[in-house]
């Protein structure tokens, strides 16, 4: 898999050419093909901000476009919970289109869960770059969630700067860290490479580092999440995902803050899947054929600071210093190999909780 962030950094309309481009092919003889579908798209993925931002900035602009397909959004509380639903239904699938987890969508994707996307319909896959599309196009990336460490811009007057900060024994009893689900998947490389460690050779110095900020961890469960605990001041720091955190700060007061660590993170990357033997599939594809697009791409980056993944969207710094942080932290992000990691996730979730969460 080649690098997640390379050609991708600052993204956004690369220009007016493009713009014209888009709105000709609109207007013009795809349009006539594109009117003619009608039907309803059924689509689970995230909860919560994300599902009202989906909603908002993706699925109401395409029905704005294509007022004779419906779309209905049904909220799953993680990708595990998703994949489960998919599994049940898979004789009879009720859902066409599932937002999930890279490691979870790969696992679909070779359980034969969704089913390859047509070019010809989809479209814009030539527009994603060869590591967004997974498993010969059974799922495809769609956007990047950094992790994260966020603060309570009331109690903390000198935000965090690095990994390391949270080791700082001021933190004692003031940090929550739910780590086990991808958030500790992925913070476990971050810990290696401070460490000079390759995570592909060794989870070991990342746990161990981990047992060193144990002491600070108040929650490992924050209820009822990992932004509400900073917003309510029950804890100074907090592990989680920076979209939803720019998004409640810039919503509700800005009593969440963000830092995004010098070392630079590693972004979460949720992917767009084809249900196999859906029943909209044309309607289906006409959507995620939208949603890889560089409209909706940029909206939803600059709107809710999820990382974009077509590759002719360019965004302004200003948002991509709040997606991915300082120059010097974009300049450091790093990348994983998901087809390594998806093999690796249930072991190293399972060894965060016997070794770190299960002793403190």
């Amino acid at each position: 898999m080649t690098t997640f962030m390379q050609n991708g950094i600052s993204r956004m309309l690369v220009g007016a050419g493009v713009v014209a481009a888009s709105l000709f092919a609109f207007m013009g003889g795809a349009q006539a093909q594109d009117a003619s579908v009608k039907g309803t798209v059924n689509i689970v993925g995230f909860s919560g901000v994300f599902a009202d931002n989906y909603q908002k900035f993706i699925i109401d602009p395409f029905k704005a476009k294509y007022p004779d397909i419906s779309v209905t959004y049904q909220q799953s509380k993680n990708s595990a919970e998703t994949l489960a639903l998919l599994t049940l239904q898979r004789a009879e699938p009720k859902v066409d289109i599932a937002l999930i987890d890279v490691a979870v969508a790969i696992k679909a994707a070779k359980d034969g869960i969704f089913t390859k996307l047509d070019p010809a319909k989809v479209k814009v896959l030539d527009e994603m770059p060869a590591w967004a599309r997974l498993d010969g196009d059974k799922a495809v990336a769609f956007s990047q969630d950094n992790l994260a460490i966020l603060y309570n811009t009331d109690t903390v007057k000198q935000p965090p700067t690095s990994w390391n900060d949270l080791t700082d024994p001021k933190y004692r009893g003031k940090i929550a860290a739910k780590l086990g689900d991808t958030r500790g998947v992925i913070l476990l490389p971050i810990l290696d490479k401070l460490k000079g460690t390759d995570y592909k050779q060794s989870i070991d110095p990342a746990l161990d580092m981990l047992k060193q900020i144990a002491p600070n961890v108040s929650t490992w469960e924050p209820a009822p999440d990992c932004y509400a605990v900073i917003q309510s001041g029950e804890v100074d720091l907090s592990i989680c995902w920076n979209g939803r955190a720019q998004y409640l700060h810039d919503t509700q007061g800005g009593k969440i803050g963000v830092a995004a660590p010098k070392e630079g993170s590693i972004g979460q990357t949720n992917t767009i899947g084809l249900v196999e033997n859906s029943k909209n599939a044309e309607a289906a594809q006409l959507f995620i054929n939208y949603a890889l697009g560089t409209e909706a791409q940029a909206a939803f980056a600059e709107k809710s600071f999820y990382g974009p993944v077509n590759s002719k969207v360019k965004l302004p710094d200003a948002v991509a210093a709040r997606i991915y942080g300082s120059k010097e932290a974009q300049a450091a992000q790093m990348s994983l190999d998901w087809n390594f990691v998806a093999e690796k996730y249930s072991a190293w979730i399972q060894r965060i909780n016997r070794e770190v969460i299960a002793l403190n």
